[in-house]
């Protein structure tokens, strides 16, 4: 019985295989996988005050709107003391502090965590604690109290003026992220589209920037058309209007359970290129990604004494393997007719033990030579 069933589920997956469109190699995705939608995102807390307990290492004479504030707190608690009183402590900063609300929002009485940084001559804050703190939205447009912060300081070893309270911060009030929007809204926003009806409600996906791109656009607008069109009972439920955005309609029978809806058009099934030719580049991490047939034509790099050159060999030729002596001639190919790619590339400058910067230089001479077909992302 379960070799029967296994047979059955072999011959039915070959059979999707065999029935499903010819996009060269591909993977299938999920729209939320490449998108998030508009209104979602972190939003930002802000806030300064007093951290304490510092053993020797705060603001001190150094930094005098640390003692005006230190005394004027002081005063509001009921404590009458002048400013001279207060001179020469170093068991007091002035810092600022940054809370972070997550994209889907937070609820009156949840804690987040609170980064605290020295502002003034403070050289650590390792043992300080903040004194109970407001904090604000970052936009002064916004008013109102957000949340207040306090707690004892986790710092870096590597940067003893920075650290983390871990929920540090207590709401005092919810914070929606709202991602329905009416037509009107959309039309006041400046998109024009004559399928958009003022009187309707729409979401809008905003397509991640490594995925962004007409081509994407157009096929996550043309794959939630034929996923849930016909249960919209509408003739069109998505249009891309532009490189980074589609807007999807909001049936009326779902504006009372919005979420059914998001969750049903994030989950759409996509079917993405899996040769799409790209070089992420991440300089804060000394990484690079390669992805997709990043394809070189044949060129001459000479760079701090070494000649690099990209051949692109036929049937019959034979390809030496790249040196390891830095200036010496080094070939880049592999022992297949398919020709040079930048995987072939960095592996022959980490043969030579070429730095990460000079790897980049290489990378980006010999994209303005118009010989590296991808593209190159930066990140970080």
């Amino acid at each position: 019985m379960k070799t029967r069933r296994l047979m059955t589920v072999v011959a039915t997956l070959m059979a999707l295989w065999a029935s499903a469109p010819c996009w060269g190699q591909a993977v299938i995705a999920r729209v939320g996988d490449v998108t998030h939608l508009k209104g979602e995102g972190t939003n930002v807390l802000v806030g300064h005050g007093l951290v304490t307990g510092l053993n020797g290492t705060g603001d001190g004479d150094n930094y005098r709107a640390t003692i005006e504030r230190l005394a004027q707190g002081l005063r509001k608690l009921g404590a009458y003391v002048e400013q001279e009183d207060l001179e020469g402590s170093k068991s007091v900063a002035l810092v600022m502090i940054e809370a972070v609300i997550p994209e889907h929002g937070v609820r009156e009485g949840e804690r987040i965590d609170v980064v605290v940084t020295a502002v003034g001559a403070a050289k650590s804050l390792a043992g300080g604690r903040l004194l109970n703190t407001p904090l604000v939205y970052g936009d002064p447009n916004v008013e109102g109290l957000f949340a207040t912060a306090r707690g004892g300081i986790v710092v870096d070893a590597d940067s003893p003026t920075s650290g983390v309270i871990r929920g540090g911060a207590r709401m005092e009030t919810d914070v929606f992220m709202n991602v329905v929007a009416s037509g009107g809204e959309l039309l006041r926003n400046g998109i024009t589209a004559p399928w958009i009806n003022r009187d309707e409600s729409y979401i809008t996906l905003v397509i991640d920037g490594v995925h962004s791109g007409w081509p994407m656009a157009a096929a996550i607008a043309q794959a939630v058309d034929k996923e849930l069109g016909m249960s919209a009972d509408v003739e069109r439920v998505a249009l891309a209007i532009d490189s980074k955005s589609v807007v999807v309609l909001l049936p009326r029978y779902q504006l009372n359970d919005p979420a059914s809806w998001i969750r049903d058009v994030q989950r759409t099934p996509l079917l993405m290129e899996s040769n799409e030719a790209r070089v992420t580049i991440n300089r804060r991490t000394g990484t690079i990604v390669v992805t997709g047939d990043t394809r070189i034509s044949p060129v001459v790099v000479s760079q701090k004494g070494m000649t690099i050159t990209v051949l692109n060999s036929g049937p019959d030729v034979t390809v030496p393997k790249p040196m390891l002596e830095r200036n010496d001639f080094v070939p880049v190919d592999i022992e297949s007719n398919r020709g040079a790619n930048v995987k072939d590339l960095l592996e022959a400058l980490n043969r030579l033990k070429v730095p990460f910067e000079d790897r980049l230089a290489i990378l980006e001479e010999v994209r303005r030579a118009g010989k590296l077909h991808a593209e190159i992302l930066y990140e970080g």
